[in-house]
């Protein structure tokens, strides 16, 4: 049975008064805050055919109704109108992405706390990484006479820092000399060329300080074997506590222990189909096909800093949220992500070689 104008219009009162106020829907409030000019028992016959229809819920007797996953569906897909955001609040999003910060893994980062803290909502964001990225450079710079920080760069602009203990004191000729023959040797190929066995080979071929190399070569290899992890941060999880729905204990530790584990959250991203580019994806209840998340929404979008270079933005939240708010906002910040990272990275700065205390994180 489809659903006639007079339907489409009661689900959408329902759906967006839920939204609001996060309590059952009743006719009476329907007839008294809609222009649709209908009488009370008229919209609760609606209601009751929506109902079977399998777009409302009655949560309890004598109780109005609420969205139910196929009612928050096809509000998404067919009756949510597309919110246009104000001056303000796209002047707030853009200052907030707008930090001075190098490291690529630290943007995506701090761009999720931002997201998170503007939307009020758990908010996760996915590295990017090139699936052939080459090493750009490989620097050790000496924190004090015993400590050195390896830090590896690729051509995505991820940068990674292994702090190194040595028995004995090493001087900055020695590290530039290791440095640049570190350099020679492993800048250029791509991460899955420089295994184990070459690196073996590298030291072998630099011949003296044997161990001081192999100790440098281990972290190298360590740190290149990170950058191939596609890193996943979580932002404001504690935000979800906002909402009436997590009032019971259960499903507060259920969801809070869900976003303490990064991998839940990368896992699941690693099982969505292919999107394109600049498509907000929303995910509602069981279609996320995650126990843990049965009773939340997701929406995210890919943002590319590259050809071939995407990563993922998006947020978590009750079945009851503001959709076409949080569609706009996700696609707004996919979209200025993508846009700032591109420009970076276009710019061909050589992040190995900025100084600063970032690099001591």
């Amino acid at each position: 049975m489809a659903l006639d104008d007079r339907k489409k219009s009661i689900l959408r009162a329902i759906v967006e008064g839920y939204i609001q106020n996060a309590e059952p829907v009743g006719s009476r409030s329907i007839a008294k805050n809609t222009d649709l000019n209908l009488s009370a028992a008229t919209i609760r016959n609606e209601m009751g055919d929506l109902e079977e229809m399998g777009f409302l819920v009655q949560p309890h007797t004598s109780a109005g109704r609420i969205p139910s996953s196929q009612g928050f569906r096809f509000y998404v897909d067919s009756l949510m109108e597309r919110y246009r955001m104000t001056s303000t609040e796209i002047q707030q999003m853009r200052s907030a992405m707008l930090h001075k910060i190098r490291e690529l893994d630290k943007i995506v980062k701090d761009v999720s706390a931002a997201f998170s803290g503007i939307t009020n909502l758990p908010t996760f964001g996915m590295v990017p990484t090139l699936e052939y990225g080459t090493i750009k450079g490989i620097k050790l710079v000496a924190v004090d006479e015993r400590t050195v920080m390896v830090i590896v760069s690729d051509s995505s602009g991820l940068i990674k820092n292994k702090l190194l203990r040595l028995r004995t004191p090493v001087d900055e000729a020695f590290l530039s000399r290791i440095t640049d023959l570190l350099n020679q040797n492993l800048a250029g190929y791509t991460r899955s060329e420089i295994n184990l066995n070459r690196i073996v080979e590298v030291a072998t071929a630099l011949g003296d300080n044997q161990e001081i190399l192999t100790s440098v070569l281990e972290l190298v290899h360590e740190a290149i074997s990170e950058i191939d992890k596609r890193e996943v941060f979580m932002e404001g999880a504690t935000n979800i506590l906002r909402f009436p729905e997590y009032n019971d204990i259960t499903k507060i530790k259920e969801i809070l222990e869900f976003f303490d584990d990064k991998q839940n959250i990368g896992d699941f991203l690693s099982t969505l189909p292919a999107m394109k580019e600049g498509e907000v994806k929303v995910l509602i209840g069981d279609e996320t096909e995650l126990p843990q998340l049965k009773n939340n929404s997701v929406v995210l979008s890919t943002y590319k800093a590259g050809p071939d270079l995407t990563g993922i933005i998006g947020v978590v939240g009750p079945t009851r949220m503001d959709y076409a708010r949080t569609v706009s906002g996700v696609g707004f910040f996919a979209k200025q992500l993508g846009e700032m990272l591109s420009h970076r990275l276009e710019s061909g700065t050589d992040w190995t070689n900025e100084k600063g205390d970032d690099n001591l994180e």
